[in-house]
């Protein structure tokens, strides 16, 4: 029958082909009816398969019975391969009639999907519909197990005669109704027996029992096989029973499995029942367990006379292993912390016995000199363990020292100075150099305006600032080294990074810290301007100063900073009066001393005034 037979009769209500040798019927012959067609009889013909679109309408809203009954239907196909999608309507549907036909197989999520239904919540556009599978020989097997689990919140509603399907295999379940197995939670029973064809290993016996902890059973037992099987189900927990078999020498089989590209981390991941009893295994593999994690495993009346050290990476509350007995060495003494403890719901899972002189001691029970083992010297430890230990600690202490050095030495140097006094030479001709950025003109400007003349003017003191009294002509670096060499403070001012052709200012820094780690007569104060951070400045000897507290912050408003600085040099000289430093400096001075100082004016001006 052709889809496009009654495709323009728009008023045809009742279509009867009953009773008639149709064997094919085109898809989309319901599905694409545009009319008002309430009655589609097609009971007691020869039909084998019904496509889904034939099972279902969407261009008309109601229809009362399509009634496909007493045919001989094994199958629901897709042959144009429809998909349900979220924005189609199916109608208000109306009564379907499948009853009294050959189907077997129940849908599942798979075979939902293949009639069209990708998303299972998509049958919820089919509550409108009615179904009518009764009658059919229908195999009450695991693929009902999601169709009933979903459908127990329904099931005290199902009252009307259509949901009264009763299962035709297998033999547990014959003439019960599905709505009992729901009702009574009958699942244990559903199962699927699995074949070759499924990558169940030839003469074993294979079942899928969504059920039970979604398992699926390998029953290889009393084949008596000697080798492991090649294949298993593409299932996610697997139960292998291999007892009661000849299986000898399980590391060869092991290996033979790895060398023959075989995937043994995927089959032992999804084990988690592994039963190897009653078999002549006499060695465990030694690699490979650590994929059996998540296993039980019954390895119970065999020969095992040797534990390897692989074992550990095994949980010893899934292995059963009844009694060992075995020569215990050395090296199986990892055995007293792996098996339980007494006092553990599965402390008799294993036990381990040694041989020792005839008898068979727990190995628990064992000690090292028991076992063989070496024993160490404990004084050689103790005299091992202090020098390791004092060596990390001289290697910590220098590494600290070297981090912290410059702090220690700042600190260090205050110290000495405190308890050993200090006395100034008179042959140091000026008190203060001050090193700064040059281009600066906000430095300039406080310096000219308010640090200068409380320095220079209100406590006589002598300042060099190179960008007042550098002489010109005179190579600036020679002339640095020469005035800072005869200079008793350096003053340095921290700001923004310069800018200048020639970073003067670290030259400046350089040998004020050589004048400073050399000489206990001088100082440096350092004026954080910029408010800078310890470890945004680039010598790190200066950021020391910053790090200990030991310098003049520039945001200090309390007090003058001018008057502060001033103080700082004044108390460096406490034993001698302002007077008389001023007074007793220049006549001390001549020119063989200083040769160098004729070049700038301030020393012609004190020579003419004395």
């Amino acid at each position: 029958m052709h889809n496009d037979t009654f495709m323009n009769m728009r008023f045809l209500r009742i279509l009867d082909l009953s009773s008639n040798k149709v064997s094919l019927m085109d898809p989309g012959f319901l599905y694409n009816m545009h009319g008002s067609l309430f009655y589609l009889n097609l009971s007691f013909n020869k039909m084998s398969t019904l496509d889904i679109t034939n099972g279902i309408a969407s261009k008309q809203d109601y229809f009362c019975l399509v009634d496909y009954s007493h045919n001989s239907i094994k199958s629901l196909t897709n042959k144009k391969t429809w998909k349900l999608k979220m924005n189609t309507t199916l109608g208000h549907g109306g009564m379907v009639n499948l009853s009294n036909n050959s189907l077997t197989a129940f849908f599942d999520l798979n075979t939902l999907r293949f009639l069209g239904f990708e998303h299972l919540f998509l049958i919820g556009k089919l509550m409108n519909y009615g179904f009518d599978l009764r009658d059919n020989k229908w195999n009450c097997d695991c693929k009902i197990y999601q169709f009933a689990k979903a459908a127990e919140p329904f099931a005290k509603y199902m009252s009307r005669g259509y949901f009264d399907v009763k299962c035709y295999a297998p033999r547990k379940f014959k003439d019960t109704s599905m709505l009992t197995i729901i009702k009574d939670h009958l699942y244990d029973g559903l199962i699927c027996k699995l074949s070759f064809a499924d990558k169940c290993p030839p003469k074993c016996r294979c079942m899928y029992q969504p059920a039970v902890r979604n398992r699926t059973l390998i029953d290889c037992s009393d084949l008596h096989l000697t080798r492991l099987p090649r294949m298993l189900p593409d299932y996610n927990v697997l139960e292998v029973d291999l007892s009661n078999n000849n299986l000898q020498n399980l590391p060869l089989q092991f290996r033979h499995m790895h060398k023959h590209g075989r995937n043994i981390k995927r089959n032992l991941d999804r084990i988690r029942l592994f039963n190897f009893s009653n078999n002549q295994i006499r060695m465990l593999p030694r690699s490979n367990l650590f994929h059996l994690r998540k296993a039980e495993i019954d390895f119970r009346e065999n020969n095992i006379n040797s534990l390897h050290r692989s074992m550990a990476e095994l949980n010893p509350c899934n292995i059963y292993l009844d009694t060992v007995e075995m020569q215990c060495k050395c090296e199986d003494i990892w055995l007293q912390q792996w098996l339980p403890k007494s006092d553990s719901k599965c402390h008799k899972n294993v036990h381990v016995l040694c041989r020792l002189k005839g008898q068979l001691i727990s190995i628990k029970s064992m000690t090292k000199k028991d076992l063989g083992c070496r024993i160490p010297n404990t004084n050689f430890i103790w005299i091992s363990t202090i020098i390791v230990a004092a060596f990390i600690i001289v290697v910590l202490l220098s590494a600290s020292i070297f981090s912290f050095r410059f702090e220690i030495l700042i600190i260090g140097r205050k110290f000495i100075k405190y308890f050993r006094g200090t006395s100034y030479p008179m042959t140091l001709f000026y008190d203060v150099y001050i090193a700064c950025n040059e281009e600066d003109e906000k430095i300039r400007l406080w310096l000219t305006s308010h640090l200068l003349p409380t320095l220079e003017v209100n406590n006589m003191l002598r300042v060099f600032w190179p960008c007042r009294d550098s002489e010109i002509g005179v190579p600036r670096e020679e002339e640095m080294i020469n005035v800072m060499s005869n200079t008793q403070t350096f003053i340095i001012i921290l700001s923004e990074e310069y800018k200048g052709p020639v970073r003067w200012n670290e030259k400046e820094w350089k040998h004020a810290w050589h004048n400073y780690t050399h000489d206990l007569n001088r100082e440096i104060i350092i004026i954080n301007y910029d408010l800078l951070e310890a470890n945004e400045i680039a010598k790190r000897y200066l950021g020391a100063f910053l790090r200990i507290g030991q310098f003049i912050d520039f945001s200090n408003h309390k007090k003058s900073i001018e008057n502060e600085i001033a103080s700082l040099i004044i108390k460096q000289d406490k034993n001698l009066k302002k007077y008389e430093r001023k007074i007793s400096s220049h006549s001390q001075i001549d020119d063989e001393t200083f040769p160098f100082l004729k070049q700038y004016p301030l020393y012609s001006e004190f020579q003419y005034k004395e």
